[in-house]
């Protein structure tokens, strides 16, 4: 592989695990923050600290003021100071559930189920001598049941390393190819990918489960509040339960800036050093790119894949997780690789004594 394409690969492995330890840090922060925009739009509702269909909202929820001012900053900073324990402790349950459960919790999502070398000898030669070449641990392996064609690796020890593959990339892919998706995938191992997108979709989706957990009580309200006062809590709630959303988006999309889509083109790379065929990743790309979508996955696992196509709301790739396919083959090609040319269109048959139209 050229020196441009190993180039800076022992800076961004580094890269990757500081960012894996800032977001685990960052994590209580930004409930915090969600906590915070939550009392926040609350107070700016009820008019600074004060309740207008009860008592004062400070004495309500049992928290002194920080502040004394009664604002809705002073109310959503005296909300933070209150409860950062519980949200402490929330995150650290949270992390450790995602540490020792991850590999459940991601394969439960896709879907996926561990096969053996009985089953799948191709796929287990192909790994075992990829991991064989570079002194690695093997990963397990997993399919999924689906005429998809993807793969992802996942795991953030030796003991949760794994890598999945579905039916119809089994399927569609000869021998060269296969191998060099799973060298990409073990790139992804290598690499310290893995880890950075488990901490990434473990706390987007706490974040989402709180949002929705909002939602949830809300609708609750909406269904048990009869009166012209309660009526009035709804809307509040409505509007809160709005701002909380917006919020934990918008905390989303910022794990999602911390993944760089250079991390796909570092994995191609690393797979045309494995392999040293970058053709057979170039024709496996081209054949997952045609149907790579698999539906039953949520989207906070789809960025784990070898492909996931840009969606309406990556605001024309402005949030895409992967570089688009055509950037990838440019750069493969760079690495020597050739795009196989296009089939030629069949000849259209000449009736007898009509002149060819290429005469």
């Amino acid at each position: 592989m050229p020196p441009t394409a190993t180039l800076g690969l022992t800076s961004y492995r580094r890269s990757n695990n500081f960012k894996s330890v800032l977001l685990l840090l960052a994590f209580p922060v930004l409930l915090l923050t969600l906590l915070g925009g939550i009392f926040f739009a609350f107070g700016l509702l009820i008019g600074g600290g004060r309740d207008p269909y009860g008592p004062n909202a400070f004495g309500l929820l049992g928290i002194p003021s920080v502040l004394g001012s009664g604002s809705a900053a002073d109310l959503a900073l005296s909300a933070m100071a209150a409860y950062w324990p519980i949200v402490m402790g929330v995150a650290a349950v949270w992390v450790l559930i995602g540490y020792f459960f991850n590999d459940a919790i991601i394969h439960m999502a896709t879907g996926a189920i561990p096969v053996t070398r009985e089953a799948r000898p191709q796929l287990y030669n192909l790994l075992e001598n990829l991991c064989i070449s570079r002194g690695l641990t093997m990963p397990r392996l997993y399919i999924i049941d689906t005429d998809e064609m993807n793969a992802y690796a996942s795991g953030i020890d030796n003991k949760s390393y794994a890598i999945t593959v579905t039916r119809g990339l089994l399927d569609a892919l000869d021998g060269p190819e296969l191998e060099s998706v799973l060298a990409h995938e073990l790139t992804h191992i290598i690499d310290r990918d893995t880890r950075l997108l488990i901490v990434t979709i473990v706390f987007t989706g706490m974040i989402s489960f709180l949002a929705q957990m909002l939602w949830r009580s809300m609708r609750v309200v909406a269904f048990t509040g009869r009166s012209r006062k309660g009526g009035g809590a709804m809307i509040i709630l409505v509007i809160i339960a709005a701002v909380a959303m917006v919020i934990g988006y918008l905390l989303a999309l910022m794990l999602r800036f911390a993944l760089s889509r250079r991390r796909e083109l570092l994995a191609d790379a690393g797979s045309v050093a494995l392999t040293k065929n970058p053709d057979a990743l170039i024709s496996a790309l081209l054949k997952i790119s045609k149907n790579p979508f698999v539906q039953h996955v949520p989207s906070e696992v789809r960025q784990m894949f070898i492909e996931n196509p840009e969606s309406g709301f990556d605001l024309g790739g402005l949030f895409a997780t992967h570089p688009p396919i055509a950037q990838r083959i440019r750069i493969l090609e760079q690495l020597g690789g050739h795009a196989p040319d296009e089939p030629a269109a069949p000849a259209q048959p000449v009736a007898p004594g009509q002149a060819s139209p290429w005469a």
